[in-house]
């Protein structure tokens, strides 16, 4: 009894022995032919817990997605550790990109801060616009009263190091928008620090370097003046959420002078809060601002938000200002006002045609995905959403010097001259002070009589 049980044992060991031979044997072979049953199966384990929370309902969509995540686990070659965090961020922008609307996107962590941070009106740190060129980040215009104007940066000034970090090493790889993100992360910081850039000012080839204090940047999205004849003159860049205070200033500046008439310039105005243009409107006219078409067709009437009393300018004369830049909140407001608010005329070119609303949902993780929520309609309910905003008078722009006109906001009269030159202002101030009859106007290409 004892010899035969202890030949079952012996012969139970021996063949477990030969099949783990055989099973190692062969995964050996799928290993060396780049395809492991046992990997994808141990990837598979490893991501049980978080295939587990995919919803029932979605079960039979996602396990594509989870059967392509486990053979990138398993057979993906790569020198180094698989960027898992870079792969979830892919999936969930092309889930978005899928959609087919280019504003329904997603931000990493660092853009979306830089979003968040420069849609609420001001940040902290040196104070300039970057943009791109030939694969290096520039300077692109500092911005006025900031520490980056103050210690003499220039327009076109290439951001060679940041602290030491060499720029063209810290965004290799990256795209412009990713580029000029980790730029501004490095360059931004708490007020009162400071921050060595290293730079080369073209033409010349020489490096030089620029500490800088940073500070507290207020991003200023109103200019108003005076003009001559009783004209207030308004520009708005963009409605972020310092944009209604700004307006508040200029208008109790301005209304006390008893102006004739206002120019409204919303050209090259990308947008912004829905809520601000709101407040804006309200300071112009009281009623019905837009309307939004829901999912489900469902039609929601937005209304403008009101001013005190002192700060409305509901009866002058206005001209809105009006170009292929005007984008998005700027369309609200300028087919609000075409609309609903008398004597009001639109001038310039017609504008972009964004005329959908989006939520900006921030992720738990700092990320954001900014989704569609809705298309929205002037108080006339006519669409804009790829159309656009058509102006009664179109002007083509021009700088001849025969539209010469008083240079406002940040603009400066080219060397050798007084004034500045802008076809399309020039029609808006001749038609607000009765020089230049309505009926001469439409669809000008911006000769003056």
């Amino acid at each position: 009894m004892i010899r035969t049980s202890r030949a079952l044992w012996i012969g139970f060991f021996s063949c477990l022995f030969v099949g783990v031979l055989a099973f190692g044997g062969g995964w050996l072979t799928a290993r060396a032919t780049g395809a492991s049953p046992v990997d994808t199966f141990v990837a598979r384990l490893l991501n049980n817990d978080v295939r587990q929370a995919t919803p029932t309902a979605l079960g039979d969509q996602f396990a594509v997605f989870w059967d392509v995540w486990d053979i990138v686990e398993s057979e993906f070659y790569t020198e180094s550790e698989i960027d898992r965090q870079k792969m979830v961020y892919g999936a969930v922008r092309g889930m978005l990109a899928a959609l087919d609307d280019q504003y329904t996107n997603f931000q990493e962590p660092e853009l979306a801060a830089q979003s968040r941070e420069s849609m609420q009106g001001k940040f902290e740190g040196i104070g300039a616009y970057l943009r791109t060129e030939g694969g290096a980040v520039l300077i692109d215009k500092p911005i006025k009263g900031s520490p980056a104007m103050s210690v003499g940066l220039q327009s076109g000034d290439v951001i060679v190091a940041i602290d030491g970090k060499v720029v063209a090493e810290e965004t290799a790889g990256m795209s412009e928008a990713e580029a000029v993100a980790r730029v501004a992360a490095l360059i931004r910081g708490p007020k009162g620090s400071e921050v060595m850039l290293t730079l080369r000012r073209p033409p010349q080839e020489q490096l030089f370097e620029v500490q800088i204090t940073r500070d507290e940047v207020p991003l200023v999205t109103v200019n108003a003046q005076m003009l001559d004849n009783g004209v207030a003159y308004i520009q708005i860049t963009e409605f972020k959420a310092t944009t209604t205070e700004l307006l508040d200033d200029a208008l109790r500046e301005l209304l006390p002078q008893n102006p004739r008439s206002i120019v409204l310039d919303l050209r090259n105005n990308p947008g912004g809060f829905l809520t601000t243009a709101q407040e804006v409107l309200g300071r112009f006219y009281d009623g019905v601002a837009l309307y939004e078409l829901e999912r489900g067709g469902v039609e929601k009437e937005l209304r403008t938000i009101g001013a005190p009393s002192e700060l409305r300018a509901f009866e002058l004369p206005m001209v809105v200002l009006v170009n292929g830049g005007s984008a998005s909140a700027s369309e609200i407001v300028a087919g609000a006002l075409r609309d609903k608010r008398p004597n009001t005329t639109l001038m310039g070119e017609k504008s972009f045609g964004k005329g959908s609303v989006q939520n900006i949902h921030t992720l738990r993780d700092g990320s954001s995905a900014r989704v569609t929520i809705a298309r929205w309609l002037t108080p006339n309910r006519d669409a804009i959403h790829t159309i656009g905003i058509q102006p009664q008078y179109v002007i083509v722009p021009s700088e001849d010097a025969e539209y010469s006109v008083p240079c406002v906001a940040d603009r400066r009269p080219p060397a050798g001259q007084q004034s500045c030159a802008d076809a399309q202002l020039a029609w808006g101030l001749r038609l607000l002070t009765g020089i230049v009859p309505p009926a001469a106007v439409p669809t000008t290409t911006g000769a003056l009589p």
